[in-house]
């Protein structure tokens, strides 16, 4: 049994609800976003992933191997307009469904996300990747570095900066969130 059928999402458009649907994945480095992700849009064939971290890779390549340091963040700003523009014009198409592939870790970004889809008449469903511990998270974080980096682990994630965004990152509760357990 894999993620999805233990989620038992409602992914697919019915008669009754035929609005595009719109999956924002929410969770700290390593919690399983991007796992959800692509097993969604493998199973669901008119589901088109959306990630900032695929976008930079695609434009730029591997952080710290095709790219240096200095260059991220004005990289990655690039991406996330690249992200949004491309959001828009696939809600305002209409045709294919979506998968966010993001950390939304401020509530005014999943906030800001939810408003988009629903001012263009899709429906959301907000996945949140709740952590048992920031211990579990490290070790997951270190787990797939040692497979290897590509573009959803290119980021050097140190214990530092993941104590940072342990720390800043906003815990949705009451946002109409799904929980999933991260054990």
């Amino acid at each position: 049994m894999d993620i999805l059928d233990k989620l038992e999402l409602p992914l697919t458009r019915t008669d009754q609800d035929p609005c595009q649907i719109v999956v924002m994945t929410c969770g700290i480095a390593g919690a399983g976003k991007s796992t959800l992700s692509r097993a969604i849009v493998a199973r669901y064939p008119n589901y088109q992933r959306l990630s900032c971290d695929y976008l930079l890779h695609a434009k730029h390549g591997l952080y710290r191997i095709d790219y240096p340091v200095e260059k991220h963040e004005q990289y990655l700003d690039e991406a996330t307009e690249q992200f949004d523009s491309i959001l828009v014009d696939l809600l305002s198409k209409g045709e294919k469904d979506i998968v966010l592939d993001r950390s939304l870790y401020a509530r005014e970004d999943r906030d800001y996300y939810k408003k988009l889809v629903e001012e263009k008449g899709g429906r959301w469903i907000l996945v949140y990747f709740r952590p048992a511990s920031k211990e579990l998270i490290w070790q997951r974080i270190q787990n797939r570095r040692k497979e290897g980096i590509d573009a959803d682990c290119a980021l050097e994630i140190s214990e530092e900066l993941l104590d940072q965004y342990w720390d800043g990152f906003e815990i949705p509760s009451g946002e109409g969130e799904i929980v999933v357990d991260v054990t």
